[in-house]
């Protein structure tokens, strides 16, 4: 008993320690469960905290490239260079037909009513103008009818939408976009100028919620892959139209779901930072729209031209639907490829534009019924006007850095279209003919200025309208002939109490030796010599010997220093041959230098560039007039006084037929062996420079009078000039002068001249010397019948 007592009593011992050892190896094990759980917790609070820590700095990091590329330069934008701002007041004259054909190289579109922006309608006193938004300088102008009646071509009334105005501008002709080094093209546009019914069609087509999310939609997203798995292919993009600014300014168009964490992170920075306006705005400048051969199309502006030779303003409905449509697949949907591929994306577009009330039904059936109207080739129109651009290079790389010019700068130049359009119909019309007498391959150059400002509103460098090559009239230095003796008879005029225009110059023959000991013997154009002849008449018939022998009584340093006074930079070999023109220039320097002349002795540059403005609008350069008094008015007076002699009793008389009378001035000029024809005119608004040549250096038989002469007439006829009334200076007096000695005397005789003069300090000779008698000869019938 007590052994079996014994070994219940081990065995219950043995069971005892065994639960007592199960129950501690349980316990163990829970403690260790506990233990491990509390560290993959804590090791799961830690990466937590580390990825959160992380992706903070990674944020920062987004945010900071977010910020740079979205607040600093966005893109390498082109500059846009514009013409002249038209502006139009009360009384100015104003020629319907010119209006025309500026409105329409101005890309507007003439119809019988006119309902939106880009349109305008004209009858025989009205025009009716559909002005399209435009910034000219204290913000956009939103777009406005304007309406413009006239009486015998002269403004009556002005109206800005109903209200009646004394003025009205319209935006100016867009001459060209000057690329960056990136090639990247792009044409700026702020949602102010874009069509509110394209603004509404694009976020119903690519994201109707995106005034409500915040950059990721998540419902967007469920919907798309609802609409996909409906259709059984991909119909519908689940991206925000956030997102797809992020992935078209920030990333690359890898398909990898590190890019996609990307795009929604910098999506949730971007709306958190910007407004939805700035956003939208960004995204229309930014999508990609399609391929001009190497160069992408970027933003609907530059897409609205691509595609249809338009303004975004100016689009019609089914245009509309159709660039909205290529933001689906512009190379899917290329219209010239697969038209029926755009034709089909364009309707579904215009479906939608209707199903949501941004058409009508009559809009909707018309847009469907109509063709595509995209241009009928894929290349952008070419740059128009070359030869003036190239100036307005020149001249922006004064002002402006590389740098600076990518940043979407607008130039603001003096061009006017109507002008260049008469110069080169000009050039056409009479060009030929004069080839034909000169039995050469002529070229031509010719620059034409304001007279007050100094702004060049019209520029050809060669005789093929739209040629990109040699620029003649910046960079073509030919001897200038006659032109310059305008600066010599200055400095002579200058010198009043020597010299007036009654003053006797030898006309004889002369030899000048040169330091080499080489003799020079000018001669007069037609060969002859007159003994002596009065100042103006030297200047009046372009005589070379007096001019010659006035230069050198002047001293030709002093002849130097006029002709740098009037503008011209480069060093001058002082030489008697300077006095006949014996200086090479361009167009452009020898327009600079009649400038002050025509200004009544104000100088001021000659300059394409007036404004440049910053893509924020703020004023980056402006042309600052010098209305500098170079010549003293008395002096220009008496210049300008020549010069129209010059016009109508001189070199230039044909002008007094060519253009009936009307008053200008203006001075011929001839090289050596008549291989270069010059011509310099103005009246009181224009002053234009006309050069005829060959490239290859050769006589062209032509003077300045049967060559140049002819096209400056041509266009000044075409352009209708503006009657000159120059002033009289308070010390400048018409005076009689004694026709033999020169000197001033108190009252006319037989053979006195009548002339302007300066008579301060001016001494006046009692009479007229009277020119000795001589014993008439007797005729035949008097010597046999008597007197």
């Amino acid at each position: 008993m007590s052994a079996k007592k014994n070994a219940t009593k081990v065995t219950k011992s043995a069971h005892s320690n065994q639960k007592n050892s199960s129950k501690s190896s349980t316990s163990t094990r829970t403690l260790g469960v506990k233990s491990r759980l509390r560290w993959s917790v804590w090791l799961l609070i830690k990466v937590t905290i580390a990825l959160v820590f992380v992706l903070a700095l990674y944020s920062i990091y987004l945010d900071g490239k977010v910020r740079s590329k979205f607040e600093g330069q966005r893109w390498q934008v082109p500059v846009q260079v514009y013409g002249a701002i038209k502006e139009y007041r009360l009384g100015d004259k104003l020629v319907l037909a010119n209006l025309k054909r500026a409105l329409l190289a101005n890309r507007y579109k003439k119809v019988a009513q006119v309902h939106r922006p880009g349109e305008f309608a004209l009858s025989k006193n009205r025009a009716i103008i559909y002005r399209r938004a435009f910034d000219f300088g204290a913000g956009i102008e939103a777009a406005t009818p304007i309406t413009i009646d006239l009486k015998q071509n002269k403004i009556t009334a002005i109206f800005v939408a109903q209200d009646s105005a004394t003025e009205v501008k319209l935006e100016p002709l867009l001459l060209d976009r000057i690329l960056p080094e990136s090639k990247e093209d792009r044409v700026l546009v702020s949602l102010q100028m874009v069509p509110e019914r394209l603004l509404d069609t694009l976020l119903l087509v690519e994201d109707r919620d995106f005034y409500f999310h915040h950059g990721v939609s998540p419902l967007g997203i469920l919907r798309a892959l609802y609409q996909n798995l409906k259709a059984g292919r991909t119909v519908q993009g689940g991206s925000t139209l956030t997102q797809q600014l992020v992935k078209n300014m920030f990333l690359t168009r890898d398909k990898t779901l590190w890019r996609k964490v990307n795009e929604a992170l910098m999506a949730l920075i971007l709306e958190y930072r910007y407004s939805k306006d700035q956003l939208l705005e960004a995204y229309v400048n930014e999508v990609y729209l399609g391929q001009h051969y190497a160069n992408g199309i970027y933003g609907f502006g530059l897409a609205a031209d691509f595609y249809f030779g338009k303004s975004i303003q100016s689009l019609n409905v089914e245009q509309m639907a159709m660039i909205i449509g290529q933001v689906k697949g512009p190379s899917y949907y290329d219209p010239w490829r697969y038209p029926e591929r755009t034709i089909t994306r364009r309707d579904l577009v215009l479906r939608l534009m209707y199903q949501q009330e941004i058409i009508s039904q009559h809009e909707f059936e018309q847009a469907l019924e109509s063709p595509l109207s995209v241009r009928k080739h894929r290349r952008l129109t070419k740059e128009q006007f070359p030869a003036y651009m190239q100036l307005v290079k020149s001249e922006l790389a004064e002002h402006l850095s590389a740098y600076q010019q990518q940043s979407g700068v607008r130039v603001f130049t003096g061009f006017d279209i109507n002008q260049q359009l008469a110069l080169q119909l000009s050039i056409a019309k009479k060009l030929p003919d004069l080839a034909q007498q000169s039995g050469a391959d002529l070229q031509v150059a010719m620059v034409v200025s304001e007279v007050k400002s100094g702004v060049v509103s019209a520029l050809v460098g060669g005789k093929e309208a739209g040629y990109a090559g040699f620029n003649r009239a910046l960079h073509a230095k030919r001897p200038v002939g006659s032109l310059i003796k305008p600066a010599v008879f200055l400095a002579a005029l200058e010198r009043y109490q020597r010299f007036n225009f009654a003053t006797k110059i030898d006309d004889k023959a002369i030899s000048l030796s040169s330091g080499d000991g080489t003799l020079w013997r000018p001669k007069n154009y037609d060969g002859k010599f007159r003994g002596q002849v009065t100042l103006i008449d030297a200047l009046v018939l372009s005589l070379n010997v007096p001019t010659v022998n006035l230069g050198m009584q002047l001293g030709l340093d002093n002849v130097a220093k006029a002709i740098h006074l009037l503008g011209y930079q480069a060093d001058i070999v002082t030489r008697p041959s300077m006095l006949l023109g014996a200086l090479n220039m361009s167009a452009m320097e020898i327009h600079q230098l009649y400038m002050a002349i025509a200004n009544q002795g104000v100088a001021e540059k000659s300059h394409a560039i007036e404004r440049i403005v910053s893509a924020s609008g703020v004023t980056l350069w402006q042309f600052q007039p010098q209305k500098a008094q170079i010549i003293s008015s008395q002096a220009a007076y008496l210049l300008d006084y020549a010069l129209h002699k010059v016009a109508t009793e001189g070199t230039a008389r044909s002008l007094t037929w060519r253009l009936q009378g009307d008053y200008v001035a203006g001075k011929t000029g001839t090289s050596n062996d008549q291989r270069d024809s010059w011509f310099v005119g103005y009246d009181a608004k224009h002053i234009v420079t006309t050069w005829l040549g060959r490239d290859d250096n050769k006589p062209t038989k032509l003077t300045g009078s049967s060559g140049a002469l002819i096209l400056f007439a041509d266009f000044m006829q075409s352009l209708g000039t503006v009657n000159r009334q120059t002033p009289v200076p308070s010390n400048v007096d018409f005076v009689h002068f004694d026709g033999k000695s020169g000197q001033a005397v108190a009252q006319a005789c037989a053979d006195s001249l009548f002339l302007p003069a300066v008579i301060t300090g001016l001494t006046y000779q009692r009479h007229c010397q009277q020119a000795p008698k001589t014993e008439k000869t007797k005729s035949w019938f008097e010597k046999l019948f008597g007197n």
